[in-house]
């Protein structure tokens, strides 16, 4: 929050340290300026196990991303609501990947399974949806403040994020608008996100649809590849766990 996207270079730099530890050796990692060797102390007390391999699974939605979780050897997660945009990476993962066939692919994903004929920006699909939905948002208008490229959005939804942006740059104090950006972030929508909470941001940022759509979407992530599908489960809403275990238990 409030920080540009970190380097791939360090974050790939992080994993190996944590991998190393993860495997019980003794690794260096540079800490307020300074070289420092460190490993776990006392893993024969069983406060924490190491003993048994512990995957790694990395988040890359761009292709760099991915070239880096290949040459970790990572298992591979990709947050995303489109099919055709997950299968197509999928496709670039399983080239990076020197044996894909060993390799586990997650799409993560926030949605909500809607009622026959109720529309997507209804209060219940908005108070379910809409949080996961705004999240593009909030990242979008934050990295452009901070002198970055944002990440593509449809050109639909153009003017709910021009607006948007309008409503961030009155946020306060001026120097920490993350502070109010991402409140309620992945959780709930604010007061004054429901005006860009549309039927168009939660049918293109989010898993939204009738359980028959959203059966068909899933068994096309699993017929081209994907080894799991996790949905994020919304805060006051936990009525969502048994919902999407019935819908997967159809598949």
């Amino acid at each position: 929050m409030g920080l540009g996207p970190i380097k791939l270079a360090d974050m790939e730099r992080y994993i190996r340290v944590v991998c190393a530890l993860l495997q019980h050796k003794t690794v260096e990692w540079d800490f307020e300026g300074l070289t420092r060797k460190i490993r776990f102390l006392n893993p024969d007390l069983d406060v924490i196990n190491i003993r048994d391999p512990i995957p790694v699974h990395v988040s890359a939605a761009g292709p760099k991303g991915r070239r880096v979780t290949a040459a970790l050897g990572a298992e591979w997660m990709l947050p995303g609501s489109s099919v055709a945009n997950a299968l197509s990476a999928l496709d670039d993962m399983h080239n990076a990947w020197h044996d894909p066939r060993q390799r586990f692919a997650s799409l993560i994903a926030g949605g909500c399974i809607l009622s026959e004929g109720e529309p997507f920006d209804s209060p219940r699909a908005k108070a379910i949806a809409g949080p996961h939905a705004m999240s593009g948002l909030h990242g979008a208008v934050e990295v452009e403040s901070l002198g970055f490229k944002r990440p593509p959005l449809p050109v639909k939804l153009a003017p709910v994020l021009e607006a948007y942006r309008h409503v961030y740059s009155d946020y306060e104090p001026s120097d920490a608008r993350y502070l109010t950006n991402h409140r309620g972030h992945l959780m709930f929508l604010r007061p004054e996100e429901h005006q860009f909470c549309t039927a168009d941001l939660i049918r293109e940022r989010t898993f939204t649809g009738t359980a028959s759509e959203l059966l068909d979407r899933l068994r096309a992530l699993r017929d081209g590849g994907f080894d799991h599908f996790s949905i994020t489960i919304r805060h006051g809403h936990a009525e969502m766990l048994e919902e999407w275990a019935d819908l997967f238990a159809e598949l």
